[in-house]
């Protein structure tokens, strides 16, 4: 149970936690590896994306407290037009 949890808070999904299981049966190591690998890159590609949302959002929060009340809100407008940078 220990080994799921860790590779739980570690993101991995159940399938790959499974497949882990699996491949912690013999020595495989350079196939733990490469999904090892292959998880480090959909995090980083998920921080990426992360990241991007965060700035659009700040840049779209910053229009809005500058706009006032008289104009039409640029968050909602962008939603409205699919201006919204997307990952």
């Amino acid at each position: 149970m220990k080994f799921i949890k860790s590779a739980q808070r570690m993101g991995f999904s159940l399938d790959e936690i499974h497949h882990l299981l699996r491949l912690d049966e013999g020595m495989q190591c350079d196939a733990a590896a490469e999904l090892a690998a292959q998880h480090l890159n959909d995090v980083r590609t998920r921080l990426q994306n992360l990241h991007r949302i965060e700035v659009t959002l700040a840049n779209l929060l910053d229009q809005c407290r500058k706009g006032g009340k008289k104009v039409t809100c640029p968050l909602i407008l962008a939603l409205h037009t699919d201006e919204v940078e997307t990952p």
